[in-house]
């Protein structure tokens, strides 16, 4: 249960600091923000991939992890990017 909460607070969460770095990429068209906006989105996919699962489960624990795992790399890499970026 406590699992659940902490589920739907991420992807709450990860959804609001997409749409302030929305916001903060339409203003400022920083290439830097573009790709932190993208890490934020790819918590939201990341957060609805587990909302599937834990209300249908439509996929095996392996698929559901092997999934996170490529979007765990996928984050971290693209924060690499942004902090390395001139």
């Amino acid at each position: 249960m406590l699992e659940n909460l902490l589920y739907a607070f991420i992807l709450v969460f990860s959804i609001a600091l997409a749409s302030i770095s929305v916001v903060a990429f339409r203003r400022t068209k920083s290439p830097k923000i573009a790709l932190v906006t993208i890490a934020f989105l790819l918590f939201v996919v990341k957060g609805i991939l587990f909302s599937i699962q834990l209300f249908t489960d439509a996929l095996s624990e392996e698929s559901l992890w092997i999934g996170s795992g490529l979007l765990d790399i996928g984050i971290l890499g693209i924060i690499f990017l942004a902090t390395m970026k001139r």
